[in-house]
């Protein structure tokens, strides 16, 4: 692999969100609100690249959010007690992006950091119902969202599937990403429908169960609704309501009628039924819309949603 090859990969990545990079100057690494700078690669430290930095300031912009994204080194001095959480939340969004296409043992940090990068497990947003213990969390499910959405997604998944074709990891022969590095098979994966075919695959593509799985394998068992809410978050915007739904009755302060037609309120990019603390429970759950009801866990809905919020790749 050459590394300018790699080094190319990433600076086109930052130049498809707007984020120009210039190598060489005073620092290490110094965004001035308009352009990143970089240190060239002969003042790099032995262990880092500029493909992990380019992808950790990203990760920073998108903890951050769009208010900081013209705010030198996105309002961050690590001078205080709040910038360790949201560098923290950096860490994990780096941890879950690179971790979706096999890179958790290639793009780390380099720094203090690493430590915590390394203690974080495969999961490593964290559990939303540990916000109040570590903010860290709730700041990274908020980066993962902006994450799966534009310009961000399609940017960070050309790049990431680059450096993993870079790196020539051994590949799944249908799906096309990674392997595994243990035992895991297709049989047990969610995006592998009834019928063989696997939705993580470009085309109509089937595996077989027996099939070693890639870095995109999730169980079932690992898509717990209180831990991703993302059909009740910005997956889905509208969740209509009948006339004879019970929830217009006995909660009329979540209903909203646009038009004649009714539907569930929102808080912002949220459903107003969703709980505004810990994890997320629907504080209606037992009354809620025939439409959530008949939402299946882990199905093909229940992916696109996981998808567009930036949980699964």
């Amino acid at each position: 692999m050459a590394l300018w090859e790699l080094n190319q990969i990433w600076i086109d990545c930052a130049k498809r969100i707007d984020l120009p990079v210039e190598r060489g100057g005073d620092a290490y690494v110094h965004f001035d609100g308009k352009t990143l700078h970089i240190a060239t690669d002969d003042h790099l430290d032995a262990d880092d690249s500029l493909a992990q930095l380019i992808l950790h300031e990203i990760c920073h912009s998108l903890v951050e959010g769009p208010d900081a994204r013209h705010r030198p080194d996105w309002t961050l001095d690590n001078t205080h007690d709040e910038d360790f959480v949201r560098e923290q939340a950096a860490v994990r969004l780096q941890a879950h992006l690179a971790g979706a296409y096999g890179l958790r043992g290639t793009l780390y940090p380099t720094t203090s950091v690493r430590t915590f990068f390394e203690s974080l497990p495969r999961f490593a947003l964290g559990n939303p119902a540990d916000h109040q213990l570590d903010q860290s969390i709730a700041l990274a499910y908020v980066a993962a969202d902006r994450a799966g959405k534009r310009p961000f997604a399609g940017a960070l998944g050309v790049a990431l599937d680059g450096t993993a074709r870079c790196l020539g990891f051994a590949r799944h022969p249908k799906s096309g990403h990674a392997l595994v590095a243990d035992q895991r098979r297709c049989g047990g994966c969610v995006w592998r429908a009834a019928s063989g075919l696997c939705r993580q695959a470009a085309g109509r593509r089937f595996v077989t169960a027996d099939d070693r799985a890639c870095v995109r394998h999730e169980a079932e068992a690992s898509i717990d609704c209180l831990t991703c809410g993302a059909c009740c978050r910005s997956a889905f915007d509208t969740v209509l309501i009948s006339s004879r739904e019970v929830v217009r009755h006995l909660h009329p302060d979540l209903v909203l009628v646009k038009n004649g037609q009714a539907e569930l309120r929102r808080n912002g990019d949220r459903c107003a039924a969703l709980s505004s603390t810990g994890d997320y429970r629907c504080r209606i759950y037992s009354d809620r819309p025939r439409t959530c009801h008949d939402f299946e866990r882990a199905g093909r809905h229940c992916l696109t949603a996981r998808r567009r919020v930036g949980l699964s790749a």
